[in-house]
């Protein structure tokens, strides 16, 4: 059998050049999204933002004083927001005395960050 070793050293290279495609893409539509939101960001859109954390940080707050712990899988598919966001929620009402987290639960996880755009995987 013959390998090319520069044929798959351009398809390498191809790779290579639709990842940073892909990446260039991705950055591209985060500023352009940040500019839009930035230009309306009027102080009803501040009030209508800070109702909605609210609310979103009342929920939180009462799963934590029904069960004494929170699930933040649980309650991110019960209100329609990440996990990530329910555990930025409890970090906030901690830093605002509302809640103490006094411990955290932790397992290896599965090495996907929920983060980043499944379009650059």
């Amino acid at each position: 059998m013959n390998i090319d070793s520069k044929t798959l050293e351009q398809q390498d290279m191809k790779m290579l050049v639709h990842s940073l495609e892909l990446v260039s893409a991705r950055i591209f539509e985060s500023v352009i999204t940040l500019n839009q939101l930035a230009s309306s960001n009027t102080p009803e859109m501040n009030t209508l933002f800070e109702q909605w954390v609210s609310c979103l940080g009342e929920e939180v707050a009462a799963a934590a004083e029904e069960k004494g712990k929170l699930d933040p899988e649980k309650i991110s598919k019960r209100i329609g927001v990440s996990a990530s966001t329910i555990i930025s929620l409890a970090l906030a009402l901690h830093r605002q005395g509302k809640l103490k987290i006094r411990s955290l639960e932790v397992e290896p996880g599965d090495n996907v960050n929920t983060e980043i755009c499944g379009c650059l995987k």
